[in-house]
């Protein structure tokens, strides 16, 4: 098996061995120069294309567009960053952790896949680096230099506009060539997400109405009787379609009684049969369930002398339990052998703990205090040891259509569909749903979209941050000498704009910090 880590710090060796050997050569070149680790190829010659490039784009409408638009992102992007370290008060990550996921580079970031990443990437930062040369042109401002920037890969492009005739001109005209580069990629992202979500999404229907398979639990029932994550129950029991979609929380078969099932793969149907009921897949650590010795992946079939039919009956009965109440439960562990499943009932005794208390450790944003009365035993639970998604929820989270529907919180949902493992869209799901055109070429063009979609919004909301390494904090030094001409903020002299930029620049990086450090030592 290839260590993947082991193959990338080699990899990384090798790049930064031929830089080290290159180097006396690339410093006596007019068209390679380092840039850190990275290496940038110039080219200053036949820049009139830029010029043909800029030649289309309105000047005043464009530039008054861009100048809004970032206005507005910066702003939102620093609101952002002071909720992110609000919430990082009350979020615990791992102290192992990959910090890769905060940089959004392929390879480098876990989440997000090579090819399409890159070339998103790629894609992102030379419209980025482009818009801000052909800005540059429609006000007059030679353009020194254009190139690319390769670590390794290519991994964007840069535009080098002449600096000393950049400083001369007027403050307008700057922050207009500071705002061009992530204007361009938020307007870029916002035309990809309407295309997914508004002509895309539309465009496909699943082959059938059912549930699909997110995850089963290892070792389960679930697992045993032949249901695989990425296809689609089509049926279980009496439930079909639509009726498959509470089955978990509204059902009234019995616990244990064994049923029929249907999946769907999306070439082939598998049918088995499977025991009903609630499972708990993981017992968490010091909990009553724990303590009680209840074992991982049995069936739930009484508590506090009811039949558990679902999982609102059992939340619903623990909610109407004080704490510290001591309560028989009992459960079916079931085996499968020879074709049928054998039961074995077990009880046990089971002391609750508060659910406030809870929650108020570990998710205290969720937390109620309706929950202070509400009992807890320190447990996970799925249905029949599969965790489901109806198909038309699945749609809509892939497509962003609940971005539309939902909004902010749906637009986030979609941001986070890499992290919770649905895009790249899985494989699985590809042959779920019947397209307008090949299947092959309709799912590539879905997840480049994505990708495109995805990377050009946060390089946009990102260079809008007010801080002096990106675009934003230029931006916003040249917002405060255009104001500082009006005569109510003449007080706002030049060493006192660059107070403020410098202040503002060490606050963005302080909540950055802020939100990387606290979740791993609270």
């Amino acid at each position: 098996m290839v260590n993947y880590l082991i193959l990338l710090l080699l990899i990384l060796l090798a790049w930064i061995l031929a830089l080290a050997l290159l180097a006396p050569f690339i410093s006596k070149s007019k068209n390679f120069s380092f840039f850190g680790p990275a290496l940038m190829l110039k080219v200053t010659k036949n820049r009139k294309i830029l010029d043909r490039f800029a030649r289309p784009v309105p000047k005043e409408a464009f530039s008054k567009l861009s100048v809004a638009i970032v206005l507005v992102f910066s702003l939102l992007a620093v609101l952002l960053l002071v909720y992110e370290a609000y919430l990082s008060l009350f979020i615990r990550i791992q102290a192992s952790t990959s910090l890769g996921v905060y940089l959004a580079l392929p390879i480098v970031n876990p989440y997000i896949p090579v090819v399409y990443g890159t070339f998103a990437l790629i894609f992102a930062v030379v419209i980025h680096e482009v818009m801000h040369g052909i800005v540059s042109r429609k006000h007059g401002i030679k353009v020194k230099s254009v190139g690319a920037l390769f670590f390794i890969i290519p991994i964007g492009a840069f535009v080098e506009p002449d600096q000393d005739e950049i400083n001369a001109t007027d403050p307008v005209t700057r922050r207009r060539i500071f705002a061009a580069g992530p204007a361009v990629n938020l307007i870029i992202a916002f035309v990809i997400f309407i295309m997914l979500a508004g002509v895309m999404m539309p465009s496909v229907h699943p082959i059938h109405d059912g549930v699909y398979v997110s995850g089963v639990d290892g070792g389960g029932i679930a697992q045993t009787a032949g249901i695989a994550p990425g296809g689609e129950v089509t049926s279980l029991g009496n439930f079909t379609g639509s009726q498959l979609y509470n089955v978990g929380v509204n059902t009234s078969i019995v616990p244990g009684t064994v049923v029929n099932f249907t999946e769907f793969n999306g070439k082939s149907y598998t049918r088995g049969t499977i025991p009903a009921g609630i499972v708990f897949p993981a017992l968490l650590p010091g909990y009553p369930a724990e303590k009680a010795n209840i074992p991982a992946g049995a069936i739930l079939y009484s508590l506090d002398g009811r039949t558990m039919w679902n999982l609102t009956t059992f939340t619903n009965t623990l909610d109407g339990i004080l704490p510290g109440t001591t309560i028989p439960l009992t459960v079916i562990n079931e085996t499968y052998s020879g074709g049928a499943w054998t039961q074995k009932f077990s009880s046990y005794n089971v002391t609750t703990v508060s659910k406030y208390n809870y929650y108020q450790q570990n998710y205290p944003l969720d937390n109620s205090p309706s929950y202070k009365h509400a009992s807890f035993i320190g447990v996970s639970s799925d249905y029949s040891g599969f965790q489901y998604v109806s198909m038309p929820a699945l749609t809509q989270l892939i497509f962003g259509d609940t971005a539309f529907q939902n909004f902010p919180n749906g637009f986030f949902e979609m941001l986070a569909l890499p992290f919770i493992g649905y895009s790249p869209v899985p494989a699985g799901v590809y042959s779920l749903y019947s397209t307008p055109v090949a299947p092959s070429m309709f799912w590539v063009t879905v997840n480049i979209f994505y990708w495109v979609f995805w990377l050009d919004f946060l390089l946009g909301l990102m260079n809008a941050l007010p801080w002096f390494v990106f675009d934003g904090g230029q931006f916003f030094k040249e917002t405060l000498a255009i104001v500082s001409k009006r005569r109510r903020f003449s007080f706002l002299t030049e060493q006192r704009r660059n107070a403020i930029s410098r202040a503002i620049g060490i606050l963005v990086f302080a909540l950055i910090l802020w939100e990387i450090i606290v979740p791993r030592v609270i």
